[in-house]
């Protein structure tokens, strides 16, 4: 069997993101008793600065690789 590595099945990109998404909010509910720094951190600041962040990295990836 050829196995064509530029492109990926739609299962493949499921499972990427049930890695990327799933599972880190997996952990955090199942510690979620045994950590209490969670409870005083506001989640939507969190998420917005995350998204800020990796909007900025975004743009920066595409100016480096449209110089080059």
């Amino acid at each position: 069997m050829i196995f064509n590595r530029n492109q990926d099945c739609e299962v493949c990109k499921y499972i990427r993101w049930y890695f990327m998404i799933g599972l880190p909010i997996v952990f955090f509910i199942w510690m979620a008793p045994e950590v209490q720094f969670i409870r005083e951190i506001n989640l939507a600041n969190v998420f917005a600065t995350g998204i800020m962040i990796c909007l900025i990295c975004l743009v920066a990836w595409k100016y480096y690789h449209e110089r080059r």
